[in-house]
């Protein structure tokens, strides 16, 4: 899990991305780092507009994983 070794969700996002890309696809793909990453990076009772982008950042790396082929 070193692609949370970092202080942005933005480079956890590409580490993640260029770890996946080296896997075979599998049912459920990303949804292990996608997990992690909320766990890290998202804070459901935040509303700031920081926020919001954080979730979009995620939300778009989420269906990346879902139509990777």
């Amino acid at each position: 899990m070193n692609y949370l070794n970092c202080k942005n969700i933005e480079t956890a996002i590409r580490r993640a991305k260029k770890m996946l890309e080296k896997r075979p696809v599998y049912e459920d793909f990303g949804y292990e780092e996608i997990e992690a990453i909320k766990e890290k990076f998202i804070d459901s009772s935040s509303y700031t507009k920081e926020m919001a982008h954080r979730c979009y950042l995620l939300m778009e790396f989420d269906k990346w994983c879902m139509n990777y082929h």
